[in-house]
């Protein structure tokens, strides 16, 4: 069980890894699009893909950095009940129902969300002609990298002593 920890734990660091350097590079991009629009808005050279494009890396900014915000407890939880009763198993088992619960509501949103990216291949965008795929994909790429978390806290909570460590919200 400890080897597959810590590849699970190993797993959830790397991909929190790639998906902090995923929105560093989608902000940057957004910031210099929609700046660059604003100074070219005023010379009377703005781009007509600009808008459209910095709303694309928006919506990849917001499911990348969803399973950032996982990975770190920043999501919002109700953790005053578990957190104010002391270690019992019901602890254990109100935290595992949670983990497994949220579990269970990803790989729904994955599965709807690769049929919503599948659906729309042949769809592009209004300005910039390329398939919508491609932005819709953000959905299950966002919502995978949160399943990685979702894992290794539901593998934390059976191995550990404290499996309030392993709650998703802080």
């Amino acid at each position: 069980m400890d080897k597959i920890m810590q590849l699970l734990k190993t797993a959830s660091d790397r991909v929190d890894r790639i998906a902090m350097w995923m929105s560093i590079l989608y902000a940057f991009l957004v910031t210099v699009i929609v700046l660059g629009s604003v100074f070219l808005r005023m010379a009377g050279r703005a781009p007509s893909w600009s808008e459209e494009f910095a709303r694309w890396l928006l919506i990849g900014i917001a499911f990348v950095s969803s399973s950032i915000a996982l990975k770190r407890g920043g999501h919002i939880g109700i953790t005053v009940l578990v957190k104010s009763i002391p270690y019992t198993p019901l602890v254990k088992l109100i935290i595992q129902i949670s983990n497994i619960l949220v579990l269970i509501f990803l790989l729904y949103v994955l599965w709807f969300g690769i049929d919503a990216a599948i659906k729309a291949v042949d769809q592009t965008g209004d300005i910039i002609p390329v398939s919508v795929i491609y932005v819709k994909l953000q959905i299950p790429l966002g919502v995978l990298m949160m399943i990685v978390h979702v894992l290794y806290y539901i593998a934390g909570v059976f191995t550990s002593d404290d499996p309030k460590k392993f709650l998703l919200s802080q």
